[in-house]
C-alpha cells in the first residue's frame, strides 16, 4: 500500500515525521513531495510554539529528505493523501497542481488526513462544501469560506474529527488519534496478539 504525504518548506515538523513513521511501522510506503523538488533534495521543517504572547511563535525544525519526486507522482498508485501543517499550505493552496492531486481523493472518496493549517489546502481545492471539519482555531474562517462546518477543538486536545473519507485534528497533540483514525479509513486493522504463555 502506498499513501502520498504532501510537504513544503515550513511544514510543522511533527505533522510530517510522525504520521510518516506511523505510517511506515505498518509497512506502508509513504511518499513525501513537494512541488517542484525531487528525491534527495531537503526541505525545512519547523516547529511552533504557543507561549504567552497572542499567537504562536516559529522555530525551526528539522531538515528533511524528500523520498520522492513531485514529478512521478502517479496518483492513481495511492490508497490516501496525508497532509500536515504549517506554513507550507499558505502557498500550495496556490498551486493547481497541489489542488488537483487533492481533489483526486476527493472525487475517488479516497482517506485524506489533515491536521493544523492544513486545511487551508482542502479549503482552496473547493472540496469542504457540506463538510465538517476540525483545524487550527486560526484556520476557522477558511473552513467557512470553503464552505465547511467548523469542528471546533481546543488546540491541546488528543481528538480528531471523521466526516466521511476525511478525518482530520486542530493540532500535533492529536497526532495519535488523527493517525488512528486515518489507518481505520486505509482499512487496516491492527490486531494485538498476547505472547503469554499459560501456565
Amino acid at each position: 500500500m502506498k499513501v502520498l504525504l504532501l510537504a513544503g518548506d515550513y511544514v510543522e515538523d511533527y505533522e510530517l515525521y510522525a504520521p510518516m513513521k506511523a505510517l511506515e511501522m505498518l509497512d506502508i510506503d509513504v511518499h513525501v513531495v513537494c512541488p517542484d523538488k525531487k528525491a534527495g533534495d531537503n526541505i525545512q521543517t519547523c516547529l511552533h510554539f504557543m507561549e504567552e504572547w497572542q499567537t504562536y511563535s516559529e522555530r525551526p525544525g528539522h531538515p528533511f529528505q524528500l523520498n520522492y519526486t513531485f514529478g512521478d507522482i502517479k496518483i492513481g498508485d495511492y490508497a490516501g493523501l496525508v497532509i500536515g501543517g504549517g506554513r507550507f499550505p499558505e502557498y500550495q493552496r496556490y498551486d493547481q497542481r497541489v489542488l488537483d492531486i487533492v481533489r483526486h481523493f476527493f472525487d475517488n472518496n479516497l482517506p485524506v488526513a489533515t491536521i493544523c493549517h492544513g486545511i487551508q489546502i482542502l479549503s482552496a481545492a473547493g472540496v469542504l462544501k457540506g463538510r465538517t471539519c476540525s483545524a487550527f482555531s486560526m484556520c476557522k474562517l477558511d473552513v467557512i469560506a470553503g464552505g465547511g462546518e467548523y469542528v471546533h477543538f481546543e488546540l491541546s486536545s488528543k481528538n480528531a474529527h471523521v466526516d466521511g473519507n476525511l478525518v482530520s485534528a486542530p493540532a500535533y497533540p492529536a497526532i495519535g488519534m488523527w493517525m488512528r483514525e486515518f489507518i481505520k479509513l486505509l482499512g487496516i486493522k491492527i490486531q494485538f496478539v498476547s505472547n503469554k504463555i499459560a501456565t
